[in-house]
């Protein structure tokens, strides 16, 4: 009955991101602002320099990245590149300007370069806690006027599934992109002039730069804005995907059924009656 109890732990409902899931845009270094950008969440970097303004709808400007915040990066990042399982898309362009055009809940793997050419469609298939984890080897690119757009979406979406992308080394979103998702870059990251997240992050680590130029980034709340539907499994960097709330009571029906069988094996054994008679 413990193992049926586990699996509602809060620990489920927590995003992987840590403290860095209240950031719009964090870097490990310099923020360059140009433009006129606006924030849902916070903004955290070492420096900002560009002549640009900032604008919060919440969240504020905090100065630079802590030690946890680096430790939540760098764990999240660890765990969702390492994530077995992908679907290897190296080579293929995603949205109708190339082959992929709409992509269902899973891990998908770019050896090198991932690119976003159009509109790329992600259909959640009406699952609750539908995830989309895209691991890029090295740099992902988006050209100007790209679009990411949902289909079949389950309520409360944005704060149950998750959207993430494992960026190597540079990230690139051409002007006018419409993106999805939190974005941990491993190096740098330019955002094109007014482009948007509309439901995500910004996200580097220690020593990596941001560049910004009239943007609109939005994640929601603390642990929305796409950033559910997987949790760590154990104390080390290996993430699980979180049940099906179906999958949740199937498994604590089954172990209730367990334990009701333990019980009338256990007294028809008091009563020294044949293990036959145990149903």
């Amino acid at each position: 009955m413990g193992f049926a109890l586990a699996l509602g732990a809060p620990a489920w409902a927590q995003s992987i991101l840590g403290s860095t899931a209240s950031y719009a845009v964090m870097s490990g270094s310099t923020a360059t602002i140009n433009g006129v950008n606006s924030f849902n969440g916070n903004l955290g970097a070492a420096g900002v320099a560009g002549a640009g303004s900032m604008s919060f709808v919440t969240g504020s400007s905090v100065g630079p990245m802590t030690a946890q915040n680096q430790t939540d990066f760098t764990r999240a990042y660890t765990g969702l590149a390492a994530m077995p399982g992908a679907i290897d898309l190296t080579g293929k362009i995603l949205g109708n300007g190339g082959v992929i055009t709409t992509l269902t809940p899973g891990i998908y793997r770019f050896t090198s370069t991932a690119q976003l050419t159009g509109t790329l469609t992600l259909d959640a298939q009406g699952q609750t806690n539908a995830v989309w984890v895209f691991q890029v080897g090295t740099t992902l690119t988006t050209a100007d006027s790209s679009t990411i757009v949902f289909s079949n979406l389950a309520a409360n979406s944005v704060a149950t599934n998750g959207i993430f992308w494992q960026v190597g080394s540079t990230t690139v979103f051409g002007a006018n992109t419409s993106f999805e998702g939190n974005v941990l870059s491993g190096t740098s990251f330019t955002v094109g002039s007014s482009a948007r997240i509309n439901h995500g992050r910004a996200l580097t680590g220690t020593g990596q730069t941001i560049t910004l130029d009239g943007n609109t980034i939005n994640f929601t709340a603390a642990d929305s804005g796409y950033s559910g539907g997987l949790a760590f499994v154990g104390a080390g960097n290996a993430i699980g995907a979180i049940p099906e709330p179906s999958t949740y009571a199937f498994t604590a029906g089954a172990v209730g059924l367990v334990a009701v069988l333990i019980r009338r094996c256990s007294r028809a054994a008091t009563r020294n009656k044949p293990f036959d008679d145990c149903r």
